[in-house]
C-alpha cells in the first residue's frame, strides 16, 4: 500500500488552525504544575546531568510526536483519527485498551490540577489578608472547575489560543520570578527572608555537580513525564490549516522547544538557589509571607485551570470512542457518533464533557491528594501514550522505512520506563 493511501476513507474535514496556535496548546498541554518539581529533580541527580536528562527526553517526546502525526497520515486525516484508529491500524483490537488508558490517565491529571487550585490559592490570598470562606479549598475548587469546564465544552483546542497565550505569560512570570529569587538583586527576593537567625534550618544545601545512581533513578520519572502532551497531537494537527507532515513536526519542534527553555532556566535557577534542600514543589522553598511567591500561586492556579480543558478534550475523545464501539456495531454509525461536528456526534460531546466535569470535580472536592494512584496512572498511561504506542504504531505501519526503528527504539524505552517506574513508586 502506498504511503500516501489512507486507512480510513470519507469526506474531508475542512481544517483551519493556525500553525502557531497549535504550538500555544501544545506547550500549554506541556506546561503544568509539575514543572514546579523540576529543581528537586536537578538536587537529585546534579547540575550536570539535570539539563541532559531534560534534553535527552524533549528529543524522545519530540520525535514520539512526530512518528504519531505521521501515523496519523498513514491511517488517513479525512476521518480525523484519534488514539484508537492509529492504535487499531497498527495493531487490531488493542484501540479500546489505548483509549481507556488515555481517558483514565487524563482524568487523573486534570483532578490534580483542580487540586493544586484549591491548594494554591488560599496560601495565596492569606498572605493579603483573607479570612473565613475565602480559605476554604473547595470554593476555589469549584471557580477553576466553572473556569475550566466552561473552556471544555469546546469542539476544537485551537480555540483555546488565546487562553494558551495567557496561560504561557503566567509560565514566564513564573520563571522570572525563580530567576530573581537566584540572582537576589533586592531584599525582596531574598529566598531565605524566613530563615532570620543563624541557629536556624539552613536555607541552602550543597550544589551537587552528580549524585548517586539510585538518587538519579528516583528522579527519572520527573523527566521522562515532563512533556507529556501526546494525547493532544491528533486533534492540534488534524486541525491544522495546511497541513503537511513538516507543518506538523514543527508544531512538536516548536512546543516541546519552549518547554525546555522553560524548564532549563527554572530548574537551573531552582536548584542555583536552595542546592540539594530544594523542596519536591519549589514554591514551598520560598518564604511563605512573601507578596511575589502569593502571586505565583495565583499564576500556577491560573495555568493549571487554563490546562484543565486541554485534558477534558482527550478524555472526551477517548470516552465517545468507546460509547461508540459498545452501542453499534455499525461503524458509520460509530464514527458518527465520535465526530463532534455531526449532530448525535455533538450531544454525546456535551453529555459526556458534562459527566468529566462533575466526576473530576466530586474528586477534587473530596480528596486532597491522589498520591500514589496518580503516580501509578501516570507511570503506566503516560508511559503508553508517550512511548509505546508512538512506537509501536510507526514501527508497525511503515514496514518498508529505513526508519521504522527508530519507532523500535522508543516503545524499548517504553517497556524499560514503565516496570522501572511502577518499581521506585512502591520500593523507593
Amino acid at each position: 500500500m502506498s504511503n500516501k493511501e489512507p486507512l480510513m476513507g470519507g469526506a474531508p474535514v475542512q481544517p483551519k488552525g493556525s500553525l502557531m496556535a497549535g504550538v500555544f496548546v501544545l506547550a500549554n498541554t506541556i506546561l503544568g504544575a509539575g514543572m514546579l518539581g523540576l529543581p528537586f529533580a536537578f538536587a537529585s541527580c546534579g547540575f550536570i546531568l539535570g539539563p541532559l536528562m531534560l534534553f535527552a527526553f524533549a528529543v524522545c517526546s519530540s520525535t514520539a510526536l512526530i512518528l504519531l502525526s505521521l501515523c496519523a497520515d498513514k491511517v488517513g486525516r479525512e476521518k480525523s483519527p484519534k488514539f484508537f484508529d492509529v492504535a487499531s491500524a497498527a495493531i487490531p483490537g488493542v484501540g479500546t485498551i489505548i483509549d481507556v488508558a488515555v481517558g483514565i490517565k487524563c482524568t487523573g491529571v486534570a483532578t490534580s490540577y483542580l487540586i493544586v487550585v484549591g491548594d494554591s490559592v488560599p496560601k495565596a490570598i492569606v498572605t493579603f489578608g483573607a479570612t473565613g470562606i475565602w480559605l476554604d479549598r473547595r470554593i476555589w475548587t469549584l471557580v477553576a472547575l466553572c473556569a475550566g469546564g466552561f473552556a471544555a465544552f469546546q469542539r476544537n483546542l485551537t480555540a483555546l489560543k488565546n487562553v494558551s497565550i495567557v496561560a504561557l505569560t503566567c509560565v514566564m512570570c513564573i520563571v522570572v520570578m525563580i530567576t530573581l529569587f537566584a540572582i537576589e538583586p533586592t531584599t525582596a527576593f531574598d529566598p531565605c527572608a524566613d530563615h532570620e537567625t543563624a541557629s536556624a534550618t539552613p536555607c541552602r544545601g550543597p550544589v551537587e555537580l552528580f549524585t548517586e545512581p539510585m538518587t538519579l533513578l528516583r528522579a527519572l520519572p520527573l523527566f521522562v513525564f515532563s512533556y507529556t502532551c501526546h494525547q493532544n497531537i491528533f486533534s492540534i494537527t488534524n486541525e491544522l490549516e495546511n497541513r503537511t507532515p513538516w507543518r506538523c513536526a514543527q508544531i512538536a519542534i516548536y512546543a516541546i522547544g519552549i518547554a525546555l527553555c522553560v524548564y532549563i532556566v527554572l530548574g537551573t535557577a531552582g536548584y542555583l538557589t536552595f542546592g540539594s534542600l530544594v523542596a519536591k514543589d519549589i514554591l514551598v522553598s520560598y518564604p511563605t509571607s512573601s507578596y511575589v511567591v502569593s502571586f505565583a500561586r495565583l499564576a500556577i492556579s491560573l495555568v493549571v485551570t487554563t490546562c484543565y480543558p486541554l485534558q477534558a478534550h482527550p478524555t472526551r475523545a477517548a470516552l465517545s470512542t468507546l460509547v461508540g464501539a459498545l452501542s453499534t456495531k455499525d461503524e458509520d454509525r460509530r464514527k458518527e457518533l465520535a465526530n463532534p461536528y455531526t449532530p448525535d456526534g455533538y450531544k454525546l460531546s456535551l453529555v459526556l464533557t458534562a459527566f468529566f466535569i462533575m466526576m473530576t470535580g466530586s474528586i477534587a472536592c473530596t480528596i486532597h491528594d491522589l498520591g500514589l494512584v496518580l503516580s501509578v496512572v501516570g507511570a503506566t498511561g503516560s508511559t503508553i501514550v508517550s512511548y509505546v504506542l508512538p512506537g509501536a504504531s510507526y514501527f508497525l505501519l511503515f514496514p518498508e522505512r529505513a526508519d521504522r526503528y527508530i519507532g523500535l527504539t522508543l516503545l524499548c524505552i517504553g517497556l524499560v520506563i514503565m516496570p522501572l517506574s511502577l518499581y521506585l513508586i512502591f520500593v523507593h
